[in-house]
């Protein structure tokens, strides 16, 4: 028996620890002598049996609590017929990919070479023939009240002609359709005629990625020719704010802030202090702070950062917690923490009995609620997931029998014996873009992506505890902000 299956011990500073019980999801506090010996259990150099007859306390308290127990646990999927129920008439959001082509070269994009898993640039653009049936597809049939029309690529505005032609479909052929339109831009290829566009909308949402002052901005986030795209990117940003941005008619902008290793809580507040000081950003423009897909990327022509440790683990969520214990409802990242301490407060806890089961990680049902579709009209599960089986196409459908069994039925069987032995099994949040690779042989992962989700919800649990110990109240008011997509 693999004894760290049965949970995992944190500190929220050095003299208070706790035990998470991944068979009752419950979090007991602990003694360094009672950390001790739980150590020892979970390293199995002692027996759970043999533990409770060398401590009778503990053991009574296990028992009476359903600690460390030796239960199997499973996946928790629907069967097929309610896999296909689920998909049919529900997506909520079609992702168009217009194009595989990009005016940019960042150099962390996963289109890189770095990322083998994932196509290339290419000079592929969608067809409207293409674009026009995924949207019927998806809209003919739909039976809820809101939907989302979102444009991806590469760079979206490369063929605005289509994202145009889209959305006056759109808006003609299911005028009674409740439709939110969205892409995300480099800004770079943004010229007046689109933001006079854009200004004719409502419910349109441009998410612009910029990643801080010039210095932080055009280090990674380059031209064709290797040249900075601040002062290009920055310009339009302002254009857009000026005479696009519209909170009323639902016009909204957002940032999407790319941040690479090392991470440091000077870097954040440099960033923090360049949007919403220097740039004067309306405090109701959010700013997304999102983590890079190293993949294989070098860094700095030279340096590995997966062979670097500390480039590994992030410190940025806790950078987060201490800032929300400071400022409370005027905190500056709460967003970094907030859905996550939402996971801990919302875990699942056996108060009699154990977990036996839970979700497919932290997978969304193929299909269900969006569909992203390339430039060649394929149906992919989101547009974050590289050269992996795809769900159909726009000419025939969905596949449901094919996305049945390799998203389900072979996921379960490959991952089932691994997550029974995993004290993380109730929490993961990996999702298909991580879990799943375009190897025919081996097309599911485990190994690296299982150490990062372990550490991920330990880090969960360590956050949420500190506010718990320190402020009851604001970590009340972090989780009231809770925004469920």
């Amino acid at each position: 028996m693999n004894n760290q299956r049965y949970g995992m011990l944190f500190d929220t500073s050095a003299d208070i620890h706790y035990y998470y019980d991944a068979g009752t999801g419950k979090v007991v506090s602990c003694t360094n002598d009672e950390k001790l010996f739980i150590k020892q259990i979970l390293k199995n150099e002692i027996a759970i049996k043999d533990a409770k007859n060398m401590n009778q306390e503990f053991g009574e308290f296990a028992d009476e609590e359903n600690l460390f127990s030796d239960h199997e646990w499973n996946f928790l999927a629907p069967s097929k017929e309610e896999f296909i129920n689920s998909v049919k008439g529900n997506c909520q959001q079609i992702v168009l990919e217009l194009t595989e082509g990009c005016n940019l070269r960042c150099e962390y994009c996963v289109y890189n070479e770095h990322h083998p898993n994932f196509r290339g640039y290419s000079n592929k653009k969608m067809t409207f023939e293409t674009a026009k049936k995924g949207i019927d597809l998806v809209l003919h049939n739909y039976e809820g009240e809101e939907f989302a029309l979102s444009f991806y690529g590469g760079e979206p505005l490369v063929n605005f002609p289509l994202m145009k032609e889209c959305i006056e479909y759109t808006r003609k052929a299911y005028p009674n359709r409740n439709v939110t339109y969205s892409f995300t831009t480099n800004l770079t290829l943004l010229t007046q005629e689109m933001v006079d566009y854009f200004k004719t909308l409502e419910n349109i949402d441009i998410l612009c990625s910029l990643d801080g002052p010039e210095k932080i901005h055009d280090k990674y986030r380059k031209d064709v020719n290797g040249d900075g795209t601040f002062e290009r990117a920055i310009e339009k940003f302002n254009v857009l704010r000026k005479e696009y941005y519209n909170p009323a008619k639902k016009r909204n902008l957002m940032i999407n802030c790319v941040m690479v290793p090392p991470y440091t809580k000077k870097k954040l507040k440099e960033l923090y202090c360049f949007f919403y000081e220097e740039l004067k950003v309306p405090k109701e423009i959010s700013c997304n702070y999102s983590y890079v897909d190293l993949g294989d990327m070098k860094v700095d022509n030279a340096t590995n950062v997966s062979d670097k440790e500390e480039w590994k683990i992030s410190p940025l969520e806790e950078y987060a917690a201490d800032d929300f214990l400071e400022k409370k409802e005027d905190a500056r990242f709460w967003k970094m923490i907030n859905l996550e301490l939402y996971k801990v407060a919302n875990r699942d806890i056996a108060q009699k009995g154990v977990i036996e089961g839970g979700s497919l990680h932290g997978n969304c049902v193929p299909g269900q609620r969006r569909v992203y579709v390339t430039v060649d009209g394929d149906l992919r599960t989101c547009e974050k997931v590289g050269n992996i089986p795809c769900l159909g196409n726009c000419e025939k459908g969905y596949d449901y029998d094919k996305s049945y069994k390799f998203y389900i039925e072979d996921y379960i069987k490959y991952y089932q014996p691994k997550c029974n032995n995993c004290w993380a099994r109730n929490m993961c949040s990996a999702c298909y873009s991580n879990t799943i690779s375009d190897n025919c042989d081996t097309p599911y992962i485990s190994g690296e992506m299982c150490n990062s989700s372990r550490r991920l919800v330990r880090e969960m649990f360590i956050n949420y505890f500190r506010l718990f110990e320190k402020d009851k109240e604001g970590l009340e008011i972090a989780l009231s902000k809770v925004k469920l997509k």
